[in-house]
């Protein structure tokens, strides 16, 4: 599955979108979207504390590799949030 996502359309417009994100949480100190926590950019990929673009909606839950707002999280983060969806919370009446 990996390879086909590499390699199928819309992989070129997610990484013009993931360098947009890593450049802005750069130039705006964006925290993780997860923990809250700043993001070092300059980390190498393999750092568990390294930048990495979320997509909202999961790719193995359906959602599109390319059109979606990606959100800024460390590595470990989106590792540890997965393919889990956020947790709607409403408002008691």
């Amino acid at each position: 599955m990996s390879s086909t996502l590499r390699n199928g359309h819309g992989h070129r417009a997610y990484r013009r979108a993931q360098a947009a994100l890593k450049r802005r949480t750069r130039d705006e100190s964006l925290p993780c979207s997860w923990c809250g926590e700043l993001i070092d950019t300059g980390l190498p990929d393999t750092d568990p504390r390294a930048f990495t673009a979320d997509h909202p909606d999961a790719l193995a839950n359906g959602g599109r590799l390319a059109g979606q707002q990606l959100a800024p999280m460390h590595r470990a983060c989106n590792a540890r949030k997965s393919n889990h969806v956020d947790p709607e919370i409403w408002p008691a009446s």
